[in-house]
């Protein structure tokens, strides 16, 4: 009997485990990443006082459809001190892909694998590309890089919007959008 109470106790907590740590407006802890090669990374090492956390792939159409936006981010903001790290968590996808795409788009980042989806489990990512802005080590926006795929349709560029806000030490106005993309495709949790 008390070994079936301990199993039942286990099957409770274990969602637990793979449970949203990272919300709107909570602080972010430090967790690990690789570097395409395998190195391993804390996030600590990467952020800043404002940073954007995006969830990336290098097979998603949507999110191939951001690359140059995401360049062009990357350029705008990183001169302003806004540090950014980039996140594969596509169990699907290897480092060797993630570092061959990443030459291919000519990006002037780094993209990380986060293998076993622990980021992308700790922050509730679901899709790509999903962003994150993080002021002071608090989640200050959550969603979409903008409204649309199709740049030339683009109406509201969130994103920017949060960072300018971040970075002039305001209150972000719209800190949340439906991110939209292709699913993460998670590895298998073993228990």
């Amino acid at each position: 009997m008390k070994t079936a109470g301990i199993l039942a106790a286990i099957a409770l907590c274990v969602p637990a485990l793979f449970a949203q740590d990272f919300k709107l407006g909570g602080k972010v802890a430090d967790f690990a990443l690789q570097t395409a090669a395998g190195e391993p990374v804390q996030y600590s090492k990467l952020a800043g006082d404002t940073t954007v956390v995006m969830f990336v792939s290098t097979q998603c159409p949507v999110s191939n459809a951001y690359n140059e936006r995401m360049k062009a981010l990357y350029s705008s903001y990183a001169s302003k001190g806004v540090r950014f790290v980039f996140i594969n968590s596509n169990a699907s996808e290897t480092g060797a892909q993630v570092a061959e795409h990443a030459k291919a788009q000519g990006f002037p980042f780094q993209v990380y694998k986060d293998s076993a989806n622990l980021a992308a489990d700790r922050f509730d990512a679901q899709v790509t590309p999903e962003s994150f802005v993080i002021a002071k080590g608090v989640i200050v926006y959550h969603g979409a890089v903008d409204d649309n795929r199709n740049e030339a349709q683009v109406s509201s560029k969130a994103l920017r919007a949060a960072l300018d806000a971040a970075l002039a030490g305001r209150p972000v106005a719209q800190n949340e959008t439906k991110a939209f993309g292709c699913s993460i495709k998670r590895a298998k949790k073993t228990t």
